[in-house]
């Protein structure tokens, strides 16, 4: 009797837990969304035009509508947007030191240059997938419509925090699928996330991307739920819901494609005496998918000649100088996989603003050896677990964590994000002499996986008595490179 009582009283407890991380994720995103000067974070100018151009006219950007508003462009001149290298010394124009203050000329902006477009800016994102763009524009007509741009951009920014803070509770959803019997990985795995430097600046600015990581993470959750207990029309509907939604924030979702593929494929095979249910919900998936798949492929076709995306290159709004056409396979797959090793690594953990603010080298190499040590531990565990048996009954039933074959898909999600880059990479350089830049937020869809990867391998190189401190250690290591990360380096950049 005690023990049927007590595994809800931990569960309850576990709750209030996360509920509390939740709140204190909301709380750090407010405070990183205001250190950040106006369109600091990644297109961030790009992403929050969209939105203006749906709260002002109230429709969606057709063909002819490719230009900034005249607004939003004034105001990248008024703030020296991207004009300045990194240089401790230097500082924007709103900043009121070395440049000067222009923070008072926004006030004198007209109503008309919310909606003009004589500037003739290019928009790069007027005609990308709208749906994040939609739903934004509601807090947009509704909270601090009157004011000026900065109001409206921070409103924006707040809103974004709020969709995206609920990765926490879906990186608490994984790890308690994962390891039902361990509830220090359930808590761990939630705390690094929340607290991981480069996803809370990607959360804290004006983007697609945070709500973007949230759906891919909740993909990866429901894939999960399939390998646990088979493919049923629940969950059928649910992925069907998710994948739809993230295709119309940022097709890059075609990426997950063959691993929902794989996952129900397998789950075909295992169950031979319910095949034909695992089909027909498989079919509904699609079927949910489909329609408005197709209409934003219809659609981007006519606005962009192209199925998915806005190509600036093709329509002539981006020149390429002394462009590079032959770059081979083999030496380009080598100088990728270098700038995962180096950019992507880099910008996947910490390294901020649009005008790169990084921590100092030794971080770097710090983290660098924390993740061949990881690479090491998982390797070795792996040799050893290879050949037993799935034992997925166990796992089921709450006594360990998942088997194997579950931690391969888990792999698959961390690698073939960066093989599809590599190929998309390449393209570009033999079709327009111009790769496309890889960043390590393009990665940040899997930063639940990766974390646990990364837990997971260190506690499997040490004894089991030090667990419990290795579990501390992370938490307060993630929580500290956080706080040092904005009071330390973003403030300091921008303010002081």
């Amino acid at each position: 009797m005690k023990s049927a009582n007590r595994q809800p009283s931990i569960t309850h407890r576990e709750w209030l837990l996360i509920g509390l991380l939740l709140i204190i994720m909301l709380l750090k995103g407010v405070l990183w969304s205001l250190a950040f000067p106006l369109w600091q974070g990644p297109d961030e100018d790009d992403h929050y035009a969209v939105i203006q151009f749906l709260g002002e006219n109230g429709r969606l950007p057709d063909e002819a509508d490719i230009w900034l508003p005249d607004e939003v462009a004034l105001s990248r001149e008024l703030a020296d947007v991207g004009r300045l290298d990194y240089n401790p010394e230097q500082r924007q124009g709103w900043s009121g030191t070395t440049v000067g203050l222009r923070e008072a000329e926004f006030d004198q902006v007209s109503l008309a240059e919310r909606t003009s477009t004589d500037r003739r800016i290019t928009g790069k994102l007027m005609h990308a997938t709208p749906l994040y763009y939609m739903i934004a524009a509601i807090p947009y007509r509704l909270i601090g419509y009157g004011e000026n741009l900065f109001v409206r951009m921070q409103v924006q920014r707040l809103f974004a925090v709020l969709l995206s803070s609920p990765i926490v509770i879906i990186a608490y959803l994984i790890a308690r699928l994962l390891f039902p019997a361990s509830q220090t990985m359930r808590l761990t795995i939630p705390t690094l996330v929340a607290f991981q430097p480069q996803l809370t600046q990607m959360t804290a600015v004006i983007s697609v991307d945070g709500l973007f990581f949230v759906l891919y993470s909740l993909l990866i959750y429901l894939c999960l739920l399939v390998l646990r207990d088979g493919l049923g029309w629940k969950t059928a509907v649910a992925i069907g819901l998710v994948f739809a939604a993230a295709f119309l924030i940022k097709p890059t979702i075609n990426g997950f494609v063959p691993l929902v593929a794989l996952v129900v494929l397998y789950d075909w095979w295992r169950r031979k005496g319910a095949r034909w249910r695992v089909f027909w919900a498989a079919v509904l998936t699609n079927a949910i998918i489909l329609p408005p798949a197709l209409w934003w492929m219809a659609r981007s076709w006519r606005i962009n000649q192209d199925l998915f995306y806005f190509n600036p290159v093709v329509k002539g709004h981006r020149i390429i100088q002394n462009p590079f056409y032959d770059y081979q396979f083999l030496p380009h797959m080598l100088d990728y996989y270098q700038s995962v090793w180096g950019g992507m690594f880099v910008t996947w953990w910490a390294h901020f603003g649009w005008v790169d603010t990084p921590l100092p080298p030794w971080v770097y190499v710090l983290l660098r050896g924390l993740t061949l040590l990881a690479i090491l531990g998982l390797a070795g565990k792996l040799a050893r677990d290879w050949g037993k048996r799935p034992s997925f009954l166990a796992w089921r039933l709450g006594k360990r964590m998942a088997p194997v074959v579950v931690w391969l898909f888990l792999a698959l999600t961390v690698l073939v994000p960066v093989l599809l880059l590599q190929v998309y990479d390449l393209t570009f350089w033999w079709d327009y002499g111009n790769g496309r830049g890889l960043q390590g937020r393009y990665w940040l869809g899997t930063v639940v996986p990766m974390l646990t990867f990364f837990t997971l391998g260190l506690l499997f190189l040490l004894p089991r008595r030090w667990h419990h401190g290795a579990h501390w250690l992370l938490r307060l290591g993630m929580i500290l490179l956080n706080v040092v990360a904005l009071l330390g380096y973003i403030l300091p950049r921008y303010y002081l």
